[in-house]
């Protein structure tokens, strides 16, 4: 799985789903070429690595890429300008978690 090389970014949700947590990043600087608009990192509890990463990626205009990092798996899914929302994206990488891990019983709740 190919992580983001993130310098700095601020905090914009947090979420509990099941065993996992999640946080996603906004106003992100990296150090790997890409212009993250948003980053989802889903972190299993006990575990230090994400396990799962959906990122909304600039690829010109107003259009952003939602580009999937997971184990064994690494694709673009997406590109539309609705990427640009945080309370879509966040319901679209929450939906990517819950197929990928098996997690459609767990329903997410926001902490932040």
């Amino acid at each position: 799985m190919k992580a983001p090389q993130i310098q700095t970014a601020i905090p914009k949700r947090r979420y509990q789903l099941g065993d996992f947590g999640i946080t996603v990043l906004g106003e992100i600087e990296s150090g790997d070429g890409n212009q993250y608009h948003y980053l989802f990192a889903m972190v299993q509890d006990g575990q230090s690595d994400p396990c799962l990463y959906v990122s909304a990626i600039k690829v010109g205009g107003d259009a952003y890429t939602l580009h999937l990092s997971a184990p064994n798996m690494e694709r673009d899914l997406d590109t539309s300008p609705a990427w640009r929302d945080l309370d879509h994206f966040c319901e679209q990488g929450i939906s990517i978690a819950q197929q990928i891990l098996g997690l459609k019983d767990e329903f997410p709740h926001r902490l932040m």
